[in-house]
């Protein structure tokens, strides 16, 4: 998965740190074992190239 993960929605992604898409689909917020948090899909960043963003999908929440 490839997603571009601009500086105004994740100051400042980090390679290993996992993410969820925020309510409104277009940021990133970053995953925390919340079990409050509803957000369908998180990722795990596996690298960086510019403004790409390299993703693996590492669980789909109920």
């Amino acid at each position: 998965m490839t997603t571009q993960i601009g500086t105004h929605q994740v100051e400042e992604p980090e390679v290993g740190k996992e993410y969820v898409r925020g309510l409104d689909s277009n940021t990133w917020l970053l995953f925390t074992e919340d079990p409050a948090e509803d957000r369908p899909v998180v990722v795990r960043i596996d690298r960086i190239e510019g403004d790409v963003c390299h993703c693996t999908v590492t669980r789909k929440l109920s």
